[in-house]
C-alpha cells in the first residue's frame, strides 16, 4: 500500500478506519465464492486469498468490480474470466503480477500492492492454484 502520511489528515484516517471496519458493501448479483474442499494448494490458496486481503478488492469470487476511481476502468479488475486468463495464461505471469503489483510495460495510475518479498514462493503457487479455480466466462 502506498504511504499516505503527509497526504491525508488524521480526520481522514479516522474516516477511512471507520469505513474499513464497516466492511465493503455486497455486490448486487454476485455469486458466492466457490467452495474449495479437501487438501492441496488450491485449499491453501483460498485461505491465503483471505489472509492477504485479496478478497477485499477482487471479491470472494474474483470478479473484481470494486470501485477504484483512479484506475483506467474505474474498478478493480477481475481475477477470473476469459480476459484475465488470456492475458495471464501461465502461472508465472500470475505470480509476476502478484509480486510487482502492476503489469510490466504499463504504468497504472494506482496499482495493487506489490507482494514480492512478502509472500513466499510456495504461497504464491498456492494462490495461483486457487485463482485458477475461479476461471469463469
Amino acid at each position: 500500500m502506498p504511504v499516505w502520511g503527509q497526504v491525508i489528515s488524521a480526520h481522514q484516517v479516522a474516516d477511512l478506519v471507520a469505513y474499513i471496519r464497516a466492511g465493503l458493501p455486497s455486490v448486487p448479483g454476485a455469486t458466492p465464492a466457490p467452495v474449495i474442499t479437501g487438501q492441496g494448494p488450491a485449499v491453501e490458496g483460498a485461505l491465503l486469498y483471505q489472509r492477504y486481503g485479496c478478497v477485499n478488492c477482487h471479491g470472494p469470487n474474483g470478479l473484481g468490480g470494486v470501485p477504484n476511481p483512479q484506475s483506467p476502468d474505474k474498478a478493480i479488475p477481475a481475477l477470473s474470466g476469459a480476459d484475465f486468463f488470456k492475458e495471464f495464461n501461465t502461472d508465472e505471469k500470475i505470480i509476476e503480477i502478484i509480486r510487482t503489483g502492476s503489469v510490466l510495460g504499463r504504468a497504472p495510475i494506482v496499482s495493487m500492492p506489490h507482494w514480492g518479498g512478502i509472500i513466499p514462493d510456495s504461497q504464491l503457487r498456492a494462490l495461483v492454484a486457487y485463482i485458477k479455480t475461479l476461471k469463469t466466462g
